[in-house]
């Protein structure tokens, strides 16, 4: 009994070491990471990074705008989205930032709530999918038929292209809860069109459709 009491370890000790295993399975993992990483591995990536930020700079901007923000508001988005996903994601080929989809659901919440009903509903959502991730939910998504996420997406496009109208057409009607008001809004002003804003409209979408990606 008390040569097994003697033998026992100071749980110091044993803490000590737990820490430095710890510390060198982490060199180990980031080894087995850039185990031959070379310069040419380096050059993909920069060019991979500068085109996602070529695609996603724009988007930022434009779902900022989108959502009631402001551009600036889209574009720190897509930059803290992308420094934290980038240290906590756990895929390796990922693009974080803005979405068409969180930006028209947002533009309600704008206009009703204001900008910290946004940052409320923002942290909801971040809950809520940290939530899922625990308890690895993530595989349901498999369950969900085609028809509904065709569905889904056809009804964020006409949000998104019905609540771009004012912008389209030159107008100034402000923000609304109800997309149906926005609509009604419009077509109120549809006199106090700017053509310079349908010329650049159509020079924009014609470039998008002929000039090849």
């Amino acid at each position: 009994m008390g040569t097994a009491s003697a033998v026992s370890p100071p749980p110091t000790r044993r803490s000590g070491s737990t820490g430095l295993a710890g510390s060198l399975a982490i060199v180990g993992l980031w080894r087995r990471e850039f185990t031959g990483y070379s310069r040419v591995h380096l050059t993909a990536d920069v060019l991979a990074g500068l085109n996602v930020g070529a695609v996603s700079l724009p988007l930022a901007l434009a779902f900022g705008v989108a959502s009631g923000a402001t551009a600036s508001a889209g574009l720190v988005t897509a930059i803290i989205s992308g420094l934290v996903m980038g240290f906590l994601g756990g895929a390796p080929f990922q693009v974080s930032g803005p979405t068409g989809a969180m930006a028209a659901i947002l533009v309600g919440i704008t206009a009703t709530y204001g900008l910290p009903g946004m940052w409320l509903a923002g942290a909801m959502a971040g809950l809520i999918i940290m939530g899922l991730g625990l308890f690895r939910m993530g595989r349901l998504i498999q369950f969900i038929p085609s028809p509904v996420i065709v569905g889904f997406t056809s009804g964020i496009a006409l949000v998104i292209a019905s609540g771009q109208l004012d912008n389209v057409l030159g107008l100034e009607v402000g923000n609304f809860p109800q997309q149906y008001l926005h609509l009604i809004a419009v077509i109120e002003n549809l006199g106090k069109i700017d053509w310079h804003a349908i010329v650049v409209t159509a020079i924009v979408i014609g470039t998008m459709v002929t000039v090849p990606r």
